[in-house]
């Protein structure tokens, strides 16, 4: 039986405190307002960044000019570790998504702490393993799922993110419809149906960006159900 991805961790594992105080150590702060790339897929660059502040989003671009979201990181989370360790250039644009404080590290920097911290090295070798995972399960959803399981897993995501309470869970901000299609590759014509039909059962209730989730049992039902029959 293959799992859904709503069952992997979906945020990236956060920072834990100490981690945290090495990094901030030899790093200098940044501020990036919404709209500012912090990172463009293709150029040689090794600096690593810790979001303190606000939120970027992780996306690729294809010839086509189709943007596709990866996945976004907030506050506790680090990015651009990837060129960091293998020294290529970087491999997707990372984008704020509203005015964020961030600190940034620099690459070789970034290394040599790797390589004289313990702690930091296996926690290093968790987060990257936490991405593999997640990844994974994103390379099955988008190969295996109709778009309205898609659109399922990614809801659930949104619900463990924001937290659930009393079976419900209230998305403030919540993606528009453009920005959930370009997570689960297809159109935005095809998550308006989605969520249209999702209201119908009673299962989603959208006004303006706030998305309610009003009963993540009956979504979780659904999403199982794709475990049980994939």
């Amino acid at each position: 039986m293959q799992q859904s991805s709503a069952r992997v961790p979906i945020s990236e594992t956060i920072v834990p405190d100490e981690i945290r105080d090495i990094l901030l150590a030899h790093a200098r702060p940044v501020r990036a307002r919404k709209g500012h790339i912090l990172i463009a897929a293709g150029l040689d660059a090794k600096d690593v960044f810790l979001v303190l502040e606000g939120r970027v989003q992780v996306t690729l671009l294809s010839p086509q000019g189709r943007e596709t979201i990866i996945r976004e990181i907030g506050p506790g989370q680090i990015f651009g570790e990837l060129a960091a360790i293998d020294g290529e250039v970087r491999s997707a644009n990372v984008t704020a998504v509203e005015p964020s404080h961030i600190a940034m590290l620099a690459g070789p920097t970034f290394l040599e702490l790797i390589g004289s911290n313990d702690a930091l090295a296996r926690w290093i070798a968790l987060h990257l393993t936490t991405q593999i995972r997640f990844l994974t399960a994103r390379i099955y959803e988008l190969s295996t799922m109709s778009v309205g399981s898609r659109l399922q897993c990614e809801l659930m995501r949104l619900c463990i993110e924001h937290g659930i309470e009393n079976d419900q869970a209230i998305i403030e901000n919540a993606p528009t419809h453009a920005d959930l299609a370009a997570r689960i590759g297809t159109n935005r014509e095809s998550v308006t149906r989605e969520l249209g039909l999702l209201a119908e059962e009673a299962i989603v209730y959208q006004s303006g960006r706030r998305l309610h989730i009003l009963s993540v049992g009956k979504l979780g039902t659904l999403v199982r159900r794709l475990a049980a029959h994939g």
